[in-house]
């Protein structure tokens, strides 16, 4: 966020931020214009089914300010998919960088009326169905606002699944471990880059790379 909003882009963030909660250290002192979300991880609450009233109330984030505590998680990817189609209208005129850092699927896994029972493999399909369509709300904003050809997209992951949840961690398709491992199962995850006219459709790269090549790459884009 610095180094693009040094070559005058807005920079926005919605989501989970996990890099400092004190407020010297939130986004909108780390070169973002704006954020919404929770400061670190949606089970650092007293709800933790493990650890019960271990840790302090759940705070929304708008800014710098708290704006609500979170005693019920099932909007989440809703307000997030909402905040981000909103930084894309507000700022369509212009270059923009959006973090868009869904809560979920991180454990406790929650899902609004929407998509409540809608899959075939319970809570984690249902939250799994909830982000594609977060996902896809954004693609539809930026082709309505006709900037799809001029917008890179990075969709990932920055773990495996969480094994020891069972059916609220996904599966890794047959590779070793999972989450808190080095093995395959706890970093290799997928990578979806989409750019038409610029990344072609369909295009596998079997290459390794890390989420620490995005710096370099963006870096090397805008010049």
């Amino acid at each position: 966020a610095e180094m693009l909003k040094a070559q005058g882009y807005s920079t926005g963030i919605v989501g989970k931020w996990h890099l400092g909660h004190q407020p010297e250290f939130l986004p909108i002192k780390q070169g973002f214009d704006s954020y919404f979300g929770l400061a670190y991880s949606n089970d650092m609450w007293p709800h933790h089914p493990e650890t019960q009233d271990y840790y302090p109330p759940l705070p929304l984030y708008e800014g710098d300010s708290v704006i609500q505590i979170l005693d019920d998680q099932s909007q989440l990817t809703t307000w997030y998919t909402e905040k981000a189609v909103d930084f894309i209208d507000k700022n369509q005129k212009q270059p923009f960088f959006l973090y868009l850092a869904h809560s979920m699927p991180h454990v406790p896994l929650f899902v609004s009326d929407k998509f409540k029972g809608k899959s075939e493999q319970g809570m984690y399909g249902d939250v799994m169905m909830e982000i594609d369509w977060s996902v896809g709300q954004v693609r539809a904003k930026l082709k309505e606002l006709g900037l799809e050809e001029n917008t890179l997209i990075i969709f990932t992951s920055d773990n495996g699944p969480w094994l020891s949840y069972g059916g609220h961690a996904g599966t890794t398709s047959g590779l070793r471990a999972g989450k808190g491992t080095s093995l395959e199962g706890g970093i290799r995850v997928p990578a979806i880059f989409a750019w038409p006219g610029k990344i072609p459709a369909g295009k596998v790269q079997n290459q390794a790379a890390m989420t620490i090549d995005v710096f370099p790459t963006i870096a090397q884009l805008i010049g």
